[in-house]
């Protein structure tokens, strides 16, 4: 939205009424809001939040987490991931409930302001079904769905929520997915034209990346400490068993594997509780657990490192994954250990493409063979051999590049629609 701001459009973004927290993630903020008052319930998040600062998304995990709970209560689980089929659950119930809050400022914005674009991007999904009711009513207003997760692909779907979703599609001007692999298997299923669908990855920030290098350049700490091996997860996670990023099978490789060995285990972004207190016990010398922190002291963490951790344990959803975290682990010049469950698992294909460092199945046995070869290579001076990036233009990775591409997009939606007039 900023970028968008900074290079002359006028932009309003829709978002939860809350004194405290108006979206600002440690920097000013350009553009212009339209608070929405919606229901709050006092709850406890069972989301990790990875930085500091980041108080909107801590609240709309909260929110999102409060209808969890009444959906639970409820015994409405199956219907809610019927209907909506989103990544969380209750969160489709939350967008739902937030769209007919919404609704009708949204409805005046566009009217008054006069705007010709809307980008409705999810999850949540239940967001889309702005989709038909915006271009009915505004015919000459460009509406673009903007997907930052899978929803119903042809390996994850359910009737209803796909209806949804080919209804929203309809009424689509433009359709923007987070990768080329979801936007191949999502326009192949509603048979969308080419031309109607683009890409625009997480991407990492620049801005902040440039400062950081310049900050540990200054200090002398561009490189990790040479007395012991740092394997490192930076964001937040749970160390609970189930769930899309179960750690119990590279914890238990871990315990393998760290005897005797000049090697820590540091995780950045955990809330503590008393699951986190017995974990340290269970590893007093090698592993460091540390909570959340901003997203600048982040990056520092990943320079820090030796290794730089990445999991994915869903096989439903893993073709798709590429999170923002693998973007700035990319930009880090770290090596990247993946784990995933699958081996279509999207990220551990491009690091064994581009060659970003190793990835193997989430089994203790591949994990321990992966976690011993790293700590060989690091003995003997030859850890960096696995990082090559072979044929990657990591610039373009970027999101200021990623966001060039949007502008792109609508000065061409301006285009055609001008030529149609």
């Amino acid at each position: 939205a900023d970028h968008l701001q900074e290079h002359g459009y006028r932009v309003y973004v829709a978002h939860v009424q809350r004194s405290e927290c108006l979206g600002d993630y440690g920097h000013p903020i350009r553009f212009h809001t339209i608070p929405i008052i919606f229901p709050e319930t006092t709850v406890s998040s069972g989301s990790n939040v990875s930085m500091k600062g980041d108080n909107g998304g801590r609240f709309t995990n909260a929110a999102v987490g409060a209808v969890k709970s009444i959906v639970k209560k409820s015994n409405l689980l199956s219907l809610e991931r019927t209907v909506f089929n989103e990544p969380n659950l209750g969160m489709g119930i939350y967008g739902f409930l937030f769209t007919r809050s919404a609704r009708d400022k949204i409805f005046k914005t566009i009217s008054e302001q006069k705007v010709r674009h809307v980008i409705i991007s999810g999850p949540p999904f239940s967001l889309f079904q702005l989709a038909p009711q915006i271009k009915k009513r505004f015919p000459e207003v460009n509406v673009i769905l903007d997907y930052r997760d899978p929803w119903n692909t042809p390996y994850l779907s359910y009737r209803i929520s796909s209806l949804i979703e080919e209804n929203a599609l309809k009424y689509a001007d433009k359709v923007v997915f987070l990768n080329n692999r979801m936007l191949h298997d999502i326009s192949l299923k509603y048979n969308l034209p080419e031309e109607k669908c683009a890409v625009v990855l997480n991407g990492y920030s620049k801005q902040d990346w440039d400062e950081v290098y310049e900050g540990v350049a200054v200090a002398g700490r561009d490189s990790p400490p040479s007395d012991r091996m740092i394997i490192a997860y930076i964001g937040g996670t749970s160390f609970k068993r189930g769930g899309y990023r179960d750690l119990s099978s590279f914890l238990e490789a871990f315990k393998t594997v760290h005897e005797n060995k000049n090697i820590r285990l540091r995780f950045v972004g955990v809330t503590p509780s008393d699951e986190v207190e017995k974990l340290k016990r269970q590893f007093p010398e090698n592993l460091e657990i540390l909570p959340p922190v901003d997203t600048k002291t982040a990056l520092k963490y990943m320079l820090e490192s030796d290794v730089l951790f990445l999991n994915h344990t869903d096989e439903r959803t893993g073709r798709y994954i590429l999170t923002g975290k693998f973007f700035d682990y990319i930009r880090s010049g770290r090596v990247i250990l993946g784990v995933a469950s699958s081996e279509t698992t999207y990220f551990v294909e491009l690091i064994q493409k581009y060659h970003l460092g190793v990835g193997c199945l989430n089994q203790p046995e591949q994990i321990s063979e992966c976690l011993e070869m790293l700590y060989d290579k690091w003995m003997n001076g030859s850890l960096g051999e696995l990082r090559k990036d072979d044929g990657l233009r990591i610039d373009e990775l970027s999101r200021e590049f990623q966001n060039g591409k949007y502008l792109q997009l609508l000065e061409n939606l301006e285009r055609n629609k001008s030529t149609e007039d």
